[in-house]
């Protein structure tokens, strides 16, 4: 594991930080892989269109609660070739159905028992931007228990009360986002995957005003196109993985990087991205 009694983070004055609130864990993020809804709106975002092209091609693509494509299928098969996920102790999943197929493809259930169950859970945090587009819609928890039984959805509500035809706010999704990191830091697993959306992940991670990103990567004399010369705040790209070290702090005793807008009366909370291991089991 990369995590250690020893980590710390360090504030704008170079003073030792105080003790976590909530310590250090590793945590492995991987976005769905590409679904029905994708293909022409992703071509024209990289392309540098705006949000209403973007939004307005999702929307021509439309699919309730959109599966996988086959290159989705394949984009998971081959993250799971790639990387060796074996230490993974707990799987948190949107309840989308693209997001658990990814994960179930990422790092396959080891069997169909109560224990399993406890270590895949879905978690209505990690979802989508709700709202509007009918992708974002999820099934009942009946039907996903049915289409996918080793996973444990006991966390969600029956129905899916909370879609509307209203586009959820950029602040309400990266609070659910927020909620959610909470949530995992709050669990006993030191090594989690976590599988969600470009979206929610890019208003999370860089849109909350109390989650802050580190670059802990190594340097290297690699050419600019390297895994170490992205930028940490870039969108996730379909079934692209990243490994942090995820760490819950007082706000009143952090302030490296924190924006005049966090909330002090809640925690602050740090991932550092670090080099992505080729073997991710050790």
């Amino acid at each position: 594991s990369i995590i250690s009694e020893n980590t710390t983070v360090e504030n704008d004055t170079n003073k030792p930080m105080p003790e976590p609130l909530l310590p250090p864990k590793r945590v492995l993020i991987v976005r769905h892989g590409q679904a029905q809804h994708n293909p022409r709106a992703e071509a024209a975002r990289e392309a540098g269109c705006a949000f209403d092209e973007f939004l307005r091609l999702m929307e021509l693509d439309d699919a309730h609660d959109a599966e996988l494509t086959d290159l989705g299928e394949n984009q998971a098969q081959t993250a799971r070739e790639r990387y060796a996920l074996s230490d993974v102790e707990l799987v948190v999943s949107s309840p989308l159905s693209r997001a658990l197929r990814t994960a179930d493809l990422v790092h396959p259930p080891s069997e169909s028992s109560e224990s399993a169950k406890k270590r895949r859970i879905a978690i209505e945090h990690f979802r989508e931007i709700n709202g509007k587009l009918l992708n974002a819609q999820r099934r009942a928890r009946a039907d996903l228990v049915q289409k996918f039984p080793h996973w444990c959805f006991q966390a969600i509500p029956e129905l899916d009360e909370s879609w509307t035809e209203e586009l959820e706010s950029r602040e309400d999704c990266s609070e659910r986002g927020y909620r959610g990191l909470l949530w995992v830091l709050q669990q006993p697993e030191q090594n989690v995957l976590l599988v969600g959306h470009g979206g929610i992940l890019n208003y999370t991670l860089n849109g909350h005003a109390n989650v802050v990103l580190l670059d802990g990567r190594r340097q290297s004399n690699t050419d600019s196109e390297s895994e170490e010369a992205r930028c940490v705040t870039k969108r996730f790209g379909n079934c692209e993985l990243r490994e942090f070290v995820i760490t819950g702090w007082d706000s009143a005793g952090y302030n490296n990087g924190l924006s005049n807008g966090a909330n002090q009366l809640e925690p602050v909370i740090t991932l550092e991205e670090v080099t992505l291991s080729q073997d991710l089991s050790l």
